[in-house]
This record gives structure tokens, sequence and C-alpha cells, in this order.
């Protein structure tokens, strides 16, 4: 996983998921909100003797309740934005048509059609209000067979206040977005770096236990198996002692770039301390991940550090074990860090 992974995955798991709950809560405030006023006019125009105009603010309560409903059943879809969406068009152009209570209606098209541009994304919600605002445009010039009756200077009036307060809402709409992502952006920035070895530039312990293994047991088929590869380079407090530490970073920034270009792109190379390594393999079984292993040993085996006057061989000892669900993954890394022990005490440079 390079910087650019690492981004990407730190973006994915904090930054989208509060967009994501962001959203959603909106839906579900406006939906609520919304659909009981609506039952409550509904209840008054029945009232009142309006059962068409009752009927139809009825109809809209209950739909609005019903996409909020099932938006809590399956989470993970977007459709339910736009359901809403296109809800509140339909519902803009019946309030245009009956006119509402005493050629009133218009006055509730300003609030509704906020609604499009709040809860659908910014680009669909242009041509959401675009068409919204083209039907009611039809409607109010062409009056001959809708029961409502308005007046040729308050439409035009209405038309102007509607088309200035939309160019006003997506203005500001806009600017947050824009804002907001200047601010995800910064923080994504910060999260990347305190999630990353400065060294190599991999990603460190603090990343596997609060993003990746939360991630996990939050997907668990999408990571089990989840093989786990302890790497320990073999006799680097000799590299250091006989080069100095210069050499020692240099080695490690070898190394982590060696495993990054064997590993699948599914798969993490992390530094958990010193001159140890930590590589995960998503849904692969063990005898896979021993496989996996061996290649890099045999690949580290054969580039030997290189500078100047220095030629070093390099080898590392590789423990290997499985987590098959979420409750095993530190009883995996600590029986891999046993069979890296074994790897060393059989006379390192082999994978166990």
């Amino acid at each position: 996983m390079d910087s650019a992974s690492l981004r990407e995955f730190l973006e994915n798991t904090h930054l989208n998921n509060a967009e994501a709950k962001r959203r959603r809560l909106t839906l579900y405030f406006i939906s609520y909100i919304g659909g009981f006023i609506m039952a409550a006019l509904a209840v008054q125009n029945l009232a009142r003797g309006d059962h068409y105009l009752a009927f139809w603010l009825g109809f809209f309560s209950f739909s609005v309740f019903a996409n909020a409903a099932l938006s809590h059943i399956f989470k993970n879809s977007n459709i339910f934005y736009y359901i809403a969406g296109f809800v509140v068009a339909v519902m803009v152009a019946v309030i245009t048509i009956t006119g509402g209570y005493n050629n009133t209606g218009l006055h509730f098209v300003y609030p509704i059609i906020l609604i499009q541009i709040i809860i659908v994304r910014f680009r669909a919600a242009i041509f959401y209000v675009t068409g919204t605002v083209v039907v009611v445009a039809f409607i109010v010039y062409n009056q001959e067979s809708i029961p409502a009756n308005y007046r040729g200077e308050d439409v035009s009036r209405f038309l102007i206040a509607l088309g200035c307060f939309i160019v006003v809402a997506f203005i500001s709409e806009y600017f947050w977005h824009k804002s907001r992502k200047e601010m995800m952006t910064d923080n994504l920035e910060k999260l990347r770096q305190a999630n990353s070895d400065p060294l190599t530039k991999v990603p460190n312990r603090r990343f596997l236990e609060s993003v990746y293994f939360e991630r996990a047991m939050k997907n668990p088929a999408d990571y089990f198996p989840l093989s786990v590869v302890v790497v320990d380079i073999d006799y680097f407090k000799k590299i250091n002692d006989n080069y100095g530490h210069d050499v020692g970073d240099k080695v490690l920034i070898k190394l982590a770039t060696l495993m990054k270009k064997a590993i699948r792109s599914t798969d993490v190379v992390s530094r958990t301390g010193g001159e140890e390594f930590l590589i995960l393999y998503p849904k692969t079984s063990l005898s896979v991940a021993v496989k996996l292993a061996e290649k890099i040993r045999v690949e580290i085996e054969k580039s030997p550090y290189t500078e100047g006057d220095i030629h070093h061989s390099i080898t590392a000892s590789f423990g290997v074990a499985t987590a098959l669900t979420d409750i095993n993954i530190n009883a995996a890394i600590k029986l891999a860090d046993e069979h890296l022990y074994e790897a060393k005490g059989a006379g390192r440079n082999r994978v166990m």
C-alpha cells in the first residue's frame, strides 16, 4: 500500500463515512419533520373540505415516510436520496397545479425546492432543480386547465424571486462544498501522516489497530481469512554497527519498497517497529500466504544492499499465521510472532 493507496483507504474509511452519515441524517430529519407537517396540513385541508389537496398532501406524507423507512433498511443505497428529490419535484408540481389554500401554494415552493439542493448531490441537484423549475414555469403560464388561478404579475415576480433564491442557494452550497473539500484534504493529509511510517512511507502500527482491523471487523466478508506475515531483517544490528544508522535507514527503505512491489493491490505492508514489518493478505489461506512470503524472502535474498564500497547481503525471517474470523486477529499475530522466532532459531532466512 503506497501513499496514494493509504490516502484512498483513509478517505473511504473516515471521511466518506462521515459524509454518508451527514447525508443520511439530513434525509431522515427532513423526511420525518416534513412528513409530519404535510400530514397535519392534510388533516387541516380535509376538515376544510378540500379533499383533493388533502389527498395529495397525505400521499406525499406517506411517500417521504416510506422512503425514509426503506433507507433505514438499505443503508448503503443512494437511491433514496434521488427518490426524495423526485418526490419533491412531483410535490412542487402538484402544489403549483392546485394552488394550495387560496392560491398561496407558491409560497411553499421555496423551502420545498431547497430540499432538492440539500439532499441530492450537487451536480445531480442542478438537473433536478432545473427540471422542476421548467415544469413550474410551464404550469403557471398555462393555467387554463388547472384549479389554481395566478395573476400574471404574481407569476413573473414569483419566477424571478424563485430564480434568485435558487442561484443564492446553489452559490452557498457550492462554496460550502468547496470549503469542506479543502478541510477534508487537510484532514486527510494529517491522517495519512499519523498513520504512516515517516521513514519507509508504509502504514504504521497505529493504522493497523485504529483503521485497518476496525474496517476488517465491520466488513469481515471482504477480509477473512486474513493471513498475517511478520517479517524481521536478519542481523540488522550489525548493519547499523558496521555502516551507521544512515545505511540502516536506507536498508529499511529498500526492503519496504521491495515488499510493496511484491504484494498484490489488496495487500498491505506496514512497519511495526525497528526492523520488523507486518504483511497482511486479506482473503488468503495459510498455504497461499506461505507461498507469497517465500516469494518475498527469495526476492530479498537476491537483492543485496550496494552503495559505493558497501556490498551487504540482506536476508529476512518470516512467521506466518491466519485469522479465520475477526476475533482471531490478535491471536494470529501472536502466533506469527512465535513462528518468526522459530524461523530465527532454525537458522534465519526462512518462512515458518
